[in-house]
């Protein structure tokens, strides 16, 4: 578990969900990316959230001297490739029951209140 897996405002704002209903959740909250849902066994559905940063990579160049003639510095242009790995900040998983109702939810991470926080509690109709 991370270090403020359970904080207490993270633990509010999904608390806030139990008893709602799972599209009023798919609505409200990002499902364009680091979404998931799977349907269990039990006739429950799980619905996923991973939050995080994507892996990327870029290129940064710069002039290095490479010698000299004279009294000028003869210069060469470099570039090196930096490769960023992904970060995993949360994972929310909200559980409704066969008729869609949420019913209860599991967190983790080591920083979940931001985007709990972020897409929040149910809006009133």
């Amino acid at each position: 578990m991370g270090q403020n897996s359970y904080d207490k405002t993270s633990t509010e704002v999904a608390d806030s969900w139990i008893g709602h209903d799972a599209s009023e959740l798919l609505m409200q909250w990002p499902v364009d990316r680091g979404f998931t849902s799977n349907e269990l066994p039990n006739g429950e559905t799980a619905y996923t959230y991973n939050f995080g940063t994507e892996a990327y990579s870029y290129d940064s160049s710069y002039a290095a001297p490479v010698g000299q003639s004279g009294n000028a510095l003869i210069m060469e242009t470099r570039t090196e490739h930096h490769d960023v790995p992904a970060h995993h900040h949360c994972t929310v998983t909200f559980y409704a029951n066969a008729k869609g109702i949420i019913s209860r939810y599991e967190y983790d991470g080591v920083k979940c209140r931001p985007y709990v926080r972020g897409w929040g509690r149910p809006k009133s109709p």
